[in-house]
């Protein structure tokens, strides 16, 4: 059996960590519980990260990238409705293909694990996406409220669907998002 490589050592130790912090919580990660999980020894962790906070935060920080960059991916669409679609369906297949994912994302976003110059490297990212739904607003595809709560009710739904497919195991249907889409859309629009 060939050894794994680096890169699949490292995805064993995220996914590892991503599922710690989505059923424990950030503050009850421990080394030895995510190796355990990753099928590694703890000092394989330690040949890739310096330690907790740098395992947590280069791991965040990877995952915030991956899901900003689906969710902007539509954003060149000039159909301002399509580009909200997307925008929603690609949040949801992000949510779909890793929902231990998504969560770990809240849940650092809550904890601050971040640096100050880490979290000024990510910074722009939230600033993109409302200026996206700015762009919406201005347009007249929108209704005239603050950006931030146009976030809340767009992102709000992928976070308990997210967390009632973790919790109940079961997979979001298409018919489900597209009812529950349609709801949100109902509540946004101009």
């Amino acid at each position: 059996m060939p050894r794994p490589t680096a890169d699949q050592i490292r995805a064993k130790i995220r996914a590892a960590l991503v599922q710690e912090v989505a059923e424990k919580g950030i503050g009850s990660v421990a080394m030895g519980s995510v190796a355990k999980r990753a099928g590694v020894s703890p000092g394989t962790i330690y040949l890739h990260f310096e330690n907790k906070d740098d395992l947590l935060q280069k791991i965040y920080l990877k995952l915030k990238a991956e899901f900003h960059a689906t969710i902007v991916a539509p954003k060149d669409e000039t159909d301002s409705a399509v580009m909200i679609r997307q925008m929603w369906n690609n949040m949801f297949d992000f949510v779909a293909k890793d929902p231990f994912g998504f969560l770990f994302l809240e849940a650092g976003s809550l904890s601050q694990i971040l640096t100050e110059e880490q979290s000024r490297q990510i910074a722009h990212m939230p600033l993109e996406i409302a200026a996206l739904l700015q762009r919406v607003i201005d347009d007249g595809t929108l209704a005239d409220l603050p950006v931030s709560t146009v976030i809340v009710m767009l992102v709000a739904p992928a976070m308990h669907l997210a967390r009632h497919r973790l919790l109940q195991g079961n997979t979001i249907t298409q018919d489900e998002l597209d009812r529950t889409f349609e709801r949100v859309w109902l509540s946004i629009t101009a």
